[in-house]
């Protein structure tokens, strides 16, 4: 999946869409929060899932940070 989120936050970088990676973000960490909960809860090892989503929302943050780094007009330099 981590591609794929790559795909979409750089989709998002391009069209300068802040609010929407900012709501990636948001929407994996409430992810992120219920799947800790259900691991304590259930007794299933959810460990990959927990790495999975805390790599991206790794991916969206520094995506976000490049636009608070990036003076106004100036294209998002992706990798």
């Amino acid at each position: 999946m981590t591609k794929a989120i790559e795909h979409i936050v750089a989709g998002y970088s391009t069209l300068k869409n802040r609010k929407a990676l900012e709501e990636i973000r948001e929407h994996r960490k409430r992810l992120l929060m219920e799947n800790r909960m259900s691991a304590a809860s259930s007794g299933f090892n959810l460990d990959r899932i927990t790495a999975d989503l805390e790599d991206e929302i790794s991916i969206v943050e520094a995506a976000l940070s490049r636009f608070q780094d990036q003076t106004p007009g100036q294209p998002i330099d992706w990798p």
